[in-house]
């Protein structure tokens, strides 16, 4: 069970375990940050070293620090595998990432209860320490592999940051249809967008959509793509071809190869022209046809 713990790191992720995990029952004996100018302190007396750093002085904080056998060298990126990490694996030590999904703001901390943690090892023992951790924090341990960690960190970005980029889009949008200022038009769509995302608590997200695309009005879809500007344009088609696919496809089931729709909206299926069924046709041995018969057109009879 890990009890002691190093903080190497400035930023807001660091502030936030430094008040966290003494309420976790670890101790932090030392922490440590670039800007100081020193060296990193002696760490041979920790359980876990946790590299609260950028992604980009990860490996070179983790060649700067003293370890050895059985201690655990964890960093905090994303979308960054366990390569970082590699002389504290030389010297013995364990490795690992553990990625907290919750999001770090400047003005304050907040804690970890109740938010997932995104965890790769470099062995059984490493994994099975980091999601207790997890644990103690009350986080959901999520195990991943450096292989999947692009794609998971790419899922997460387009959670948060992506969420912020699409209301960025909304509100210059509203504001040149209303002339509103900047703070005016975000305190007016703020609350559709907090109530939109709020329904997914508790149901997923093709039950939850709403908008003329879920709804399949494509007269009022048609009307948007006249009014939009020629880059929105791009940003809605595609998001209204992802509602679409709502309507036929449960959230996290990608669509067969080579079914997705090709149009800018969703289009309303015309009824298959009347045919006889395979129930209602006449049984008995039919004759063979020397090439495939055209769509539409009648067979010929032989006489």
């Amino acid at each position: 069970m890990i009890q002691t713990a190093a903080v190497l790191g400035g930023g807001a992720v660091a502030r936030a375990l430094l008040e966290a995990l003494p309420g976790a029952g670890v101790r932090v004996l030392a922490s440590w940050h670039r800007r100081s100018g020193l060296q990193p302190p002696p760490l041979r007396d920790v359980d876990i070293v946790l590299l609260a750093v950028s992604d980009l002085a990860i490996a070179e904080v983790c060649g700067r620090i003293d370890v050895g056998p059985g201690q655990l060298v964890v960093h905090l990126a994303g979308a960054l595998g366990l390569s970082p990490l590699v002389s504290a694996r030389r010297r013995g030590a364990r490795t690992g990432s553990f990625h907290p999904l919750r999001p770090f703001t400047r003005d304050g901390t907040r804690g970890f209860g109740g938010f997932a943690a995104g965890i790769s090892a470099s062995d059984e023992s490493a994994r099975e320490d980091l999601a207790q951790l997890a644990v103690r924090l009350g986080m959901t341990p999520l195990l991943t592999t450096d292989k999947s960690r692009p794609l998971y960190h790419a899922a997460a970005v387009l959670a948060a940051g992506g969420q912020v980029a699409l209301f960025a889009e909304a509100v210059r949008t509203f504001r040149e249809a209303t002339g509103l200022s900047e703070p005016q038009a975000r305190a007016a769509l703020l609350p559709l967008a907090l109530g939109a995302l709020e329904k997914l608590w508790h149901e997923p997200p093709e039950r939850a959509i709403t908008g003329p695309a879920a709804r399949g009005d494509l007269e009022t879809v048609a009307s948007h793509r006249k009014a939009l500007s020629a880059d929105v344009l791009r940003l809605y088609d595609q998001l209204t071809r992802v509602i679409a696919r709502l309507r036929t496809h449960p959230a996290g089931a990608p669509p067969a190869p080579g079914r997705a729709s090709r149009s800018s909206h969703p289009r309303r299926r015309r009824p298959p022209a009347a045919r006889p069924s395979a129930s209602s046709r006449p049984p008995g041995p039919r004759s063979p046809r020397p090439a495939p018969r055209r769509p539409g057109r009648a067979p010929r009879r032989r006489r």
